[in-house]
């Protein structure tokens, strides 16, 4: 056998070798495969449903697709905007009440009355005029024109501040808080403005 026999045999036998499955990986299974296709193609309409809209959309606007694509950003802006502002909203508030009911950390008026602004921009105009009923009080208190915000009966802050200020405030915060009236508008306003009026003549 001449040498080139014998090379063309060693190569036919390492081939051989080769291809037996040892040397070779299996095929690496995919048991997701069918269920990730089948949405695929189950999505597949709605995408061509987007991109028609999109495109037919983006012809009648001046600046195409540029300006479509614009105007959704700033739509996704003003989403982000939004839904951080009501986050941001609701994290005051938990913290507001948090402060509020903590055991042996009782309210000052200046958390109060933040409280009441806070609820006054969410719309809640009953805790707004209670809060800030409740935060003119804590500050005749904390004055010691009166003993206590939260146990010294309104008839008896009467008697002490002999003021028809008062008088409306506390007729109107009674209505609202035990006697099922609603609050509205001019009574947040009349509670922002009387209350400072009432307190700097206490002073």
């Amino acid at each position: 056998m001449t040498s080139s026999t014998e090379a063309a045999a060693a190569r036919r036998a390492a081939a051989q070798i080769l291809s037996e499955s040892r040397f070779h990986a299996g095929p690496v299974p995919r048991p997701l495969h069918g269920v990730l296709a089948a949405i695929g193609r189950a999505l597949d309409p709605i995408e061509h449903a987007l991109a028609h809209g999109f495109n037919n959309v983006s012809g009648h606007l001046p600046g195409g697709s540029a300006t479509l694509w614009t105007i959704l950003a700033a739509v996704v802006l003003l989403a982000v905007v939004w839904v951080t502002r009501r986050t941001t909203s609701r994290v005051l508030r938990d913290r507001t009440s948090a402060t509020q009911a903590a055991p042996g950390a009782p309210a000052t008026a200046a958390t109060l009355a933040l409280a009441a602004e806070q609820a006054e921009r969410d719309g809640r105009l009953d805790d707004a005029v209670r809060l800030r009923f409740q935060a003119g009080l804590t500050t005749l208190a904390e004055r010691e024109l009166i003993a206590s915000a939260t146990s010294t009966p309104t008839a008896e802050v009467r008697r002490a501040l002999r003021s028809e200020r008062f008088d409306a405030l506390a007729a109107r915060f009674d209505e609202i808080a035990y006697g099922g009236a609603e609050a509205r508008p001019d009574d947040v306003e009349a509670a922002r403005h009387e209350w400072p009026v009432l307190l700097e003549g206490g002073r």
